[in-house]
């Protein structure tokens, strides 16, 4: 099993279009092959930071996911509201 987590800091006054959006790209994933399961964090001290957990069966299955159409689609509609590109960690069990 493989674990991806995706830091993205907001712009201002964008959390709630965020909310809206995140919801989509996470409902895009879940018929993606070997997706298991999402979940999304904000940061307590910076309510602007927020990360979502996704969990993968394995990297060929994240990599398929990152590449597709869908994700660039609904991507695209992320991007305008965030202050920095997204930060994507990679993580496997020890």
């Amino acid at each position: 099993m493989l674990a991806v987590l995706i830091k993205r800091t907001l712009a201002s006054e964008m959390e709630a279009t965020y909310e809206e959006f995140s919801k989509k790209i996470i409902q895009a994933a879940v018929p993606a092959q070997g997706f298991i399961s999402s979940k999304a964090f904000k940061d307590l001290k910076d309510t602007k930071i927020r990360y979502t957990l996704i969990q993968m069966e394995c990297l060929a299955d994240w990599k398929a996911w990152y590449q597709s159409d869908e994700r660039r689609a609904a991507l695209t509609q992320i991007q305008p509201l965030l202050r920095e590109p997204e930060h994507i960690s990679i993580l496997t069990t020890a």
